[in-house]
C-alpha cells in the first residue's frame, strides 16, 4: 500500500446541530407520551414506524410526568418513561418527575 496516498481532508467547519431527537418503543405508555408531545409541541416531526415512534424537533424537548401520568390515568414517573424510551440524541436531563432534551451543551437551569 503507497503511505503517500491522499485523503480528502476533514471539514474545517464545524456546524452546529440544534435538533434534538427521541424514539420510544410502541405501548399504551408512549401512547400516551406522544399525545403530550403533539400537544406541547405541535411543530415536532413524529414518525410511526411500525415497533417505536421517533420524534424529533429543533432546539428542545421536555415532558412531565405528570401530563403522562394525567393522560395514562395513573400515577407516572421517570424509571417507567426511560423504560419506553430506546434512544435519544441531544443532551438528556432527568429529574424528579421532568426528562428533558436539548441541543444546547449546558442547559439552561444550569447557567447563571
Amino acid at each position: 500500500m503507497n503511505a503517500s496516498k491522499t485523503h480528502p481532508a476533514a471539514p474545517s467547519v464545524k456546524t452546529v446541530r440544534s435538533r434534538v431527537g427521541i424514539s420510544f418503543m410502541v405501548s399504551a405508555d408512549t401512547e400516551a407520551i406522544i399525545e403530550a408531545t403533539r400537544e406541547k409541541y405541535p411543530d415536532a416531526k413524529i414518525d410511526f414506524r411500525d415497533c417505536f415512534y421517533k420524534v424529533e424537533r429543533e432546539g428542545s424537548l421536555d415532558w412531565s410526568m405528570d401530563d403522562v401520568g394525567e393522560r395514562l390515568g395513573r400515577p407516572y414517573d421517570t424509571d417507567l418513561f426511560l423504560v419506553n424510551m430506546s434512544s435519544y440524541y441531544g443532551r438528556i436531563v432527568v429529574s424528579d418527575g421532568l426528562v428533558q432534551i436539548s441541543s444546547e451543551m449546558v442547559p439552561d437551569r444550569f447557567r447563571d
